[in-house]
């Protein structure tokens, strides 16, 4: 019996175990990375009181008064003057505040006549002084076990001093398609009823997207025996991912390969459209996780199951499907009584499904950045009607110019 949408999503969670085992890597190099353990800041940010602006540092006391400049401190000044009364000091950003310094006063709000300034009357105590370990104190934690490392927090890393960071091992994921009709893209020439195997590269390349390590195994024919010599060599994996196989039919043996050798099932088939015939199961420590062979509806349950796995197995925190509001660009019509999925393309103010959504496609596939489900009574959105949409790992652009203020 097909299992609902929400089940096989729990069912997910329930039965992917993160992995633990850590090595230590390059800071440089743990670009999408997960942070093995917490880190704690080793030095404050600021490290040092240091001026904000380009200024005069004073005393309170000589508000509204012309004094004399002492001095001129640089950013990585190592020799700092102590501020005497009625005397003001140049400083520049980055420079570190002089003792007697109770505030900066940048350069456009004074008078300056050869070494006397004439200071504004109303000076705010501290004002433009970045205190030391204001932003960050020393022992804080500055990155969480289970967050994904970014370009800017290696940034943070960097200016903490750390050159090597505990990272989890990625995922080890083998990509397996079946079907005798299969042949590799790399493959100059192919008959005439032969088809290039697009599932194989598609997924390997969305994998490695997220982080993980993949291996593509040499298209399987529809042989038993040879299927299972293929998925014996990769039980060591955390995933076996196989498009094809998957449906009733006297080819169609994937799943009995899989029984064969021992797999445990743990659902088989999702009440969705398209990609019904989607399963898990599991041999020892490794998920099978069995997509149809059409492209589009294996591209559909790769997006809702196996990206969730994925994202949990390498140990980000943040490993549930998130949603955006959003409205539809247009009225919608469908065939109501299933669970749809419906590709679409969201440009930051509207999702526009796609015309056409067969799930043998391919082409649209790339036009595609999110998705909604539709619920069974579905069969009318109205235009503009609010509605929820799963986005597929985007970084959101524009084709137009537009206004990028708030107001």
């Amino acid at each position: 019996m097909a299992v609902s949408i929400l089940e096989a999503l729990e069912i997910i969670y329930k039965n992917t175990i993160p992995i633990t085992k850590q090595e230590s890597i390059a800071t440089e190099e743990s670009i999408g990375r997960i942070c093995a353990t917490d880190i704690y800041a080793r030095i404050p940010l600021p490290r040092f009181d240091h001026s904000a602006m380009d200024g005069y540092a004073i005393r309170i006391s000589n508000a509204g008064q012309s004094i004399e400049c002492q001095d001129i401190l640089y950013a990585g000044s190592r020799v700092i003057p102590a501020l005497k009364e009625d005397y003001a000091i140049r400083i520049m950003t980055g420079a570190p505040v002089p003792m007697g310094c109770e505030a900066i006063v940048p350069l456009e709000n004074v008078v300056v006549n050869n070494d006397m300034v004439t200071l504004p009357g109303n000076i705010k105590h501290g004002s433009h002084i970045r205190r030391q370990g204001e932003e960050l104190k020393t022992g804080t934690i500055c990155l969480h076990q289970g967050e994904e490392i970014t370009p800017y927090a290696i940034g943070l890393l960097a200016s903490q001093g750390i050159d090597t960071i505990e990272v989890i091992c990625r995922p080890n994921v083998t990509i397996l398609s079946t079907g005798d009709e299969l042949k590799p893209y790399t493959q100059k020439n192919i008959e005439e009823f032969e088809i290039y195997n697009s599932n194989t590269p598609m997924f390997a390349a969305r994998a490695k997207s997220i982080g993980c390590q993949t291996e593509s195994l040499n298209i399987c024919s529809d042989d038993l025996q040879t299927l299972k010599i293929h998925i014996k060599a990769s039980l060591d994996c955390d995933v076996i991912l196989t498009s094809g196989g998957a449906s009733v039919g006297d080819k169609d043996i994937t799943k009995l390969a899989f029984f064969e050798l021992g797999m445990e099932m743990l659902f088989e088939k999702i009440d969705i459209k398209p990609g019904k015939p989607t399963s898990l199961g599991k041999i020892g420590d490794t998920l099978i996780l069995i997509l149809p062979g059409n492209p589009l509806a294996a591209m559909v349950n790769f997006e809702l199951f196996a990206v969730p796995i994925l994202e949990k197995l390498k140990g980000a925190a943040k490993h549930y499907h998130t949603t955006i509001q959003t409205a539809l660009n247009d009225e919608f019509r469908l065939k109501s009584g299933k669970y749809s999925v419906i590709l679409g393309q969201y440009d930051g103010k509207f999702f526009h499904p796609l015309l056409s959504q067969a799930p043998n496609q391919v082409s649209i596939l790339k036009d595609a950045n999110s998705l909604m489900i539709t619920t069974p009574d579905i069969e009318y959105i109205e235009k503009n009607k609010i509605i929820k949409i799963i986005p597929i790992g985007f970084i959101m652009s524009y084709i137009e110019e537009e206004n990028i203020f708030v107001l």
